[in-house]
């Protein structure tokens, strides 16, 4: 049996108000779900052919499939509009999607999004520069794209989402051509979300230390998610204010939208903002003058009345960043009192490893590190050992005794155990872990976790590889000869000087699929914006044929060696399974 669960009208239940989704319980197969953190699963036998069916009841839609197997998803229309009127904000300007922007009713987004050019261009909005959009492909006025054309911008999206961190696990391009609603909800939710959210740390708002609670260090202000750091900042807004009202969600704590008066009042530039409301009784009249005074300062965005009384915490999530991103109000501190260089690893090739190797590990969808670690920061989330655990079992399934981990450990000496414990199944699997100790894992040695964590990179790649190959062990060597051959070329490594000009890489991606690359967009990489225009382009035209790659345009052009072989080895798998 499939039972959809809907909360009674009156009912208290925590669950519920801080659940905008309805949540779907099976007892025989799977369906498709949403994680916890609005990620995208589903079961990989379910028919993906599915027509989809909505309903509509209040401001719940019911997706349900036509196989008869009863399984239903459900999202709210206010979301869709609130998407819908994201996007066309973002991209109103923008020429080559101006048959499609702006969308004039909301359930047409599931349909403009079929033919791949809108949502690519949305993931750059969220990133900019993550798609080469000379890669996207657009079809000539009046004509549409075929299918091929179709599947190869849903996979450019698809692996440019997870190369900026969306959790998009079984998320395909037949999901998307199809417009199947509730894949494709979650899909722009997770941009959107990265989109609001990506200036929300330290490193882009230093001022964010003023958030700090009594006894805590910049460490523990590193390991919360951006939306404890929103709820901590209006919490701090509202203790400015002297108000007794302090959240711990935008749920159920924000409904009757007095929260929402005193913020505003406190963070608009010159209190053009009022606390009116406050003398309205009626819930509902008090959330719509709510958005009447955000309009003052150009902040009526995301939520309407409804959203704000129903509680709907996507949407809040959303209103509340952008209420954030304009208007902080937090006062300049001085960098130079705090550790801000040595804390967040300041220096450009160790911060970009850091944020590859943790969209990397949010990439495989291991529902422990989803439900528990919010992978805000590479040191900080690994230091306990249990992420590097799981990753590893993941990899190697069976090389952790979980028997001897101790999870949700709290004190050091159980920490360190699980970090020594992972140094053991390390060296099982051949990991290099000379001066390498549970301790330093502890520690949030940097150079030592970028070590472990590119080992565990490289061997999931390479396991792929073999698995794709035959079961016959691939080694680097046969990657570079491999290489070599495809290009016809006498590259000696992965540290070839050459390589900086990106035109080796370009050749590589033609070699394995020729229809996918314009040469005549290649440059001779004589100068410096001419590699960097090469490097970008080689990596959106490989994610455009399958390739899930994490590395930067920086990384080719001051070639880097690992990421280099992760390129050339994604490709391999991408040109061994297109042979078989």
């Amino acid at each position: 049996f499939r039972i959809m669960i809907h909360p009674p009208e009156n009912t208290t239940n925590s669950h519920f108000q801080h659940q905008p989704h309805i949540h779907l319980f099976s007892r025989l197969l799977p369906v498709h779900q949403h994680t916890h953190n609005g990620g995208i699963t589903h079961n990989q036998n379910t028919n993906m052919s599915e027509q989809n069916k909505l309903s509509r009841k209040d401001d719940l839609q019911t997706v349900s499939g036509s196989d008869g197997s009863g399984g239903y998803h459900s999202y709210t229309f206010e979301e869709t509009q609130a998407f819908v009127d994201f996007i066309n904000g973002q991209l109103q300007s923008d020429e080559e999607v101006k048959d499609k922007v702006p969308i004039q009713n909301a359930n047409d987004l599931f349909e403009v999004i079929k033919d791949g050019v809108l949502l690519c261009k949305l993931v750059n909005k969220a990133a900019e520069g993550t798609i080469d959009e000379r890669v996207i492909n657009k079809a000539p006025e009046g004509k549409k794209l075929n299918p091929w054309q179709v599947s190869e911008n849903h996979q450019l999206m698809i692996n440019s989402a997870k190369a900026i961190g969306c959790n998009v696990v079984n998320c395909g391009p037949n999901d998307l051509s199809e417009g199947t609603a509730h894949i494709v909800m979650g899909l722009v939710w997770q941009v959107i979300k990265v989109a609001l959210l990506q200036d929300i740390n330290l490193k882009a708002c230093p001022e964010l230390v003023r958030l700090l609670e009594e006894g805590e260090t910049l460490e523990d202000l590193l390991k919360l998610p951006a939306e404890q750091l929103l709820i901590r900042w209006v919490n701090f807004h509202l203790k400015a204010a002297e108000s007794k009202r302090r959240i711990a969600n935008f749920s159920g704590d924000i409904k009757d939208s007095e929260v929402y008066t005193i913020l505003l009042n406190q963070i608009s530039p010159n209190k053009e903002c009022s606390l009116t409301p406050l003398q309205e009784e009626d819930v509902s009249k008090r959330a719509e003058l709510v958005l009447i005074e955000a309009d003052k300062i150009d902040c009526r965005e995301f939520v309407t009345a409804r959203d704000i009384t129903n509680g709907n915490s996507k949407l809040n999530l959303a209103f509340v960043a952008n209420l954030f991103n304009k208007y902080p109000a937090l006062e300049e501190i001085n960098e130079e009192d705090y550790d801000f260089a040595d804390v967040l690893d300041l220096d450009g090739a160790g911060s970009r490893e850091e944020r590859q190797f943790r969209f990397w590990i949010q990439s495989l969808g291991i529902p422990d590190i989803e439900e528990n670690y919010a992978l805000q920061n590479l040191f900080e989330d690994l230091h306990d050992g249990i992420v590097l655990l799981h990753v590893l079992d993941h990899i190697e399934p069976g090389t952790v005794n979980w028997k001897n981990v101790r999870k949700g450990a709290k004190n050091k000496f159980q920490q360190v155990a699980n970090c020594n414990h992972y140094v053991e199944c390390a060296k099982k699997v051949g990991f290099s872990t000379v001066n390498v100790g549970g301790t330093d894992i502890f520690d949030r040695q940097k150079k030592l976790i970028l070590g472990q964590t590119w080992q565990l990179m490289k061997l999931a790649s390479l396991k792929l590889l073999q698995k794709v190959g035959g079961g016959k062990k691939i080694e680097d060597k046969d990657v570079l000869a491999w290489a070599n051959n495809k290009v016809g070329s006498n590259i000696k490594s992965f540290k070839d000087p050459s390589l900086g000009d990106g035109k080796w890489l370009c050749n590589l991606c033609a070699a394995v699929s020729p229809r996918s690359v314009n040469k005549e967009l290649i440059t001779e990489g004589d100068n410096e914006e001419e590699k960097e225009q090469n490097a970008k382009y080689a990596i959106s035209v490989a994610r455009k044929i399958g390739a899930v790659v994490f590395l930067l345009w920086e990384d080719v052009v001051e070639v880097n060696p690992k990421q280099l072989l992760l390129f050339a080895v994604a490709l391999m798998t991408i040109d061994l399974q297109s042979n078989k």
